[in-house]
This record gives structure tokens, C-alpha cells and sequence, in this order.
């Protein structure tokens, strides 16, 4: 039948009681006629035209519209020590897993720039900046033109990118705006953002060291002191406790000088350990090694007008043409006998998915045993 789907049966029934309902050795299978999909298509041409088209010209439009981004990046250099199995654990996956790594690595910075201390430290701050229109000078609140911070948390994620290169350690961070200048301010505070945190925020064993120490070096001085004076208020009470031999005295005199000195050497080995301490953090503070700094993009990002509107282009027609396949369908098969086309319809599915048929036997034979309650 040219120019329509047709259903055939294409092998004949085993058995002759089975004119009414078709046997399970009958097949049913759908022809298609190519020449006669080309005609259907050739014929509804106007509407695959005008409706791609409405398409193409409604996305065009919209992408004009769009302003264009412009992306921002800079590289961070790993820091910090590294076992020996780190470039293995890389191929195996399983980088930045082991407890044993270096603390002070560089393996928490992408945690430290999605943090929420620096997001809002990013969102607290004005921005200025020159640009074809003029100087600029905005906040990334009034950018998003949005007044909720979880909200602008959301959004500045969005257009923030961190990756981590898992076999050089290398941090890449990319920031998209519609304004080059402000991604790159964006990056730029980021980066000082990270490196605040690691000088001041980020505690090490060596900083929590140097903490206590400090709190054990005010603490021996107060006892320090309190033993020179008791020594001084002693030998002020005996002025000639130089030329006395009297044992009570002497033996006062040498307790007291022996704990000033116990105390004395004592709080110079901890002011000797506390210097050392604080030259261990100002080397235990991670470094952050830049690479390429915030870039000036000279060149958009995005969008992609030109591949954006051939692939919605692209999908428009194959839905525009699955639509006529389906309403020719559709058409055919209610002009033909309803009771045999569903009849050859549920053979067709049955056929193609037998797991069906079987599924619903179950549930009509579970239907028909269910018991019938009496009232009594």
C-alpha cells in the first residue's frame, strides 16, 4: 500500500480453530514503505520548514540577546610534600584518599576556595573596573541581582570552576562573566582569599605548638619572678646572710636560690623551644605557587550561537518528523477495522515483549481467585 504504514500478518496460523484469536505462531510485523515515507515527508514540507524555522529564528534571537562570558583562569602550582606512591594512587583514582599525605599540601585548596567563609568573603566586596562603557563599580550582589545569600551562594558556584589535575596536582580556577575585567577581579581575590586563610585561618601542628608554648612561657615567668622575689624578700630580711653561719639560714637561702635557678633554666629552655616553634610555622604555612595569575580575556567564552542554533535546529526536525510518522499512524489505523487493527496491535506487542503477556496472565488469574465474602 504506497504512501501508508501497513500491519501484515506475515506466516499463517498453525491450526484452523484460531480465526478468532490469533495463535502464538502467527508474527505481525510492520512494512515501511521508503519511497512512501519520502512522499509523506516531501508532502508536509511546509510544516517541517515553517516549524524549524519558527525554531531556528525564535533561538537565534535568544542567543543574540545573550550577552556574551568571558572566562577568567589561573593555575595553582601543588605545594607541600608528597609520598612516594602518589603518582600510582593518581592512576589508581585514589589521590588525596591516604591520611598519611603532607597536612600542609595543597590537596585542600579547591575545599578552601568552595568554602563558605570565602564565597562570602567574595560576595562582602565591591568591585571597580573599566569597561567599554565606562568604569564600573558593582558587587557581585547587585550582578546577580539577587538579595538572598544562599541564592548568590548558588550562583557565584555556578559560574566558578575549580579542577584539580589528578596526575600533576596542578588547581585550575576559571571564573565566567559577562564583563572580562570583573572575571578577572573575581579570580584575583579568590587567590588572595586562599592565601589569607592559609597565613591566618589554617591552624598545623607547628602553629598549635607555638600556641602552646606561648601559654607555657607566660606561665613559667609569672613563677620565675614570684621565686626572685621571695629570694629578694629573704636576703632583704637578712642583710648579712653573706657572712652568716648560722645552718637554718644557709639552708633557707640555698632552697630558695635553687628553685629561682630551677625556674630560670626552665623557662630558657622554653623560650629556646619557642622561638624554634615559631620558625618551624612560618615554614609550616602552605604556599600558594601561582602559575599563570588571573587572566584578561580578550576573547568570549560563550555562548556558542552558531552550535546552539543548528542543534536545536537539528532536534526540532527529527521531532517535527517523528510528529507526522506518528499522527500518519495514527490516522491509518483509525480508518481501518478497530477490533482487528487492536487485535493485530496486541499480537504485535506480545510478540515483541513476551515477558508482558506473561506478567499480565498473572495478574488477571490473581483477580479472578480472590475470594468472595458473604455477609452472614
Amino acid at each position: 500500500m504506497t504512501g501508508k504504514f501497513t500491519i501484515r500478518n506475515s506466516a499463517q496460523a498453525s491450526s484452523p480453530q484460531t480465526q478468532d484469536s490469533v495463535s502464538d505462531a502467527t508474527q505481525y510485523r510492520y512494512e515501511v514503505d521508503l519511497p512512501a515515507l519520502a512522499t509523506l515527508l516531501l508532502r508536509r514540507r511546509r510544516w517541517i520548514v515553517g516549524v524549524v524555522g519558527l525554531v531556528s529564528v525564535l533561538t537565534a534571537v535568544v542567543m543574540l540577546l545573550t550577552p556574551n562570558q568571558y572566562t577568567s583562569t589561573a593555575v595553582i602550582l601543588p605545594s607541600g610534600g608528597s609520598s612516594g606512591f602518589s603518582a600510582l594512587k593518581a592512576m589508581a583514582g585514589l589521590a588525596g584518599m591516604d591520611g598519611g599525605e603532607d597536612a600542609n599540601s595543597s590537596t585542600l585548596f579547591p575545599v578552601i576556595l568552595r568554602s563558605k567563609l570565602v564565597s562570602d568573603s567574595l560576595l562582602g566586596k565591591s568591585y571597580l573596573f573599566s569597561d567599554y562603557s565606562g568604569v564600573i563599580t558593582v558587587s557581585l550582589p547587585e550582578y546577580f541581582d539577587e538579595t538572598d545569600p544562599d541564592r548568590q551562594r548558588r550562583m557565584l558556584a555556578k559560574i566558578t570552576s575549580i579542577d584539580t589535575d589528578s596526575r600533576t596536582g596542578e588547581i585550575t580556577l576559571r571564573v565566567e562573566t559577562k564583563y572580562a575585567a570583573l572575571s578577572q577581579a573575581l579570580v584575583t581575590e579568590y587567590l588572595t582569599q586562599l592565601e589569607n586563610f592559609n597565613l591566618y585561618s589554617r591552624r598545623s601542628e607547628a602553629r598549635e605548638r607555638v600556641r602552646y608554648l606561648s601559654r607555657e612561657l607566660e606561665t613559667r615567668q609569672v613563677e620565675l619572678r614570684a621565686a626572685e622575689d621571695s629570694l629578694e624578700a629573704y636576703q632583704s630580711r637578712n642583710r648579712n646572710w653573706a657572712a652568716t653561719s648560722s645552718p637554718p639560714l644557709l639552708k633557707e637561702l640555698a632552697r630558695l636560690k635553687r628553685d629561682a635557678e630551677a625556674k630560670a633554666t626552665t623557662y630558657a629552655y622554653l623560650l629556646q623551644e619557642y622561638e624554634i616553634a615559631k620558625l618551624d610555622a612560618q615554614k609550616d604555612v602552605p604556599v600558594v605557587r601561582i602559575l599563570d595569575t588571573a587572566s584578561l580575556p580578550t576573547l568570549k567564552s560563550g555562548p556558542h550561537r552558531t552550535l546552539t542554533v543548528l542543534a536545536v535546529s537539528t532536534i526540532a526536525f527529527v521531532l517535527v518528523v517523528l510528529a507526522i510518522f506518528g499522527l500518519e499512524i495514527a490516522r491509518q489505523i483509525s480508518r481501518g477495522s478497530s477490533q482487528d487493527t487492536q487485535r493485530e496491535l496486541r499480537n504485535l506487542l506480545e510478540s515483541s515483549f513476551p515477558r508482558s503477556r506473561r506478567v499480565y496472565a498473572r495478574v488477571h488469574e490473581r483477580f479472578r481467585r480472590q475470594p468472595i465474602s458473604v455477609d452472614k
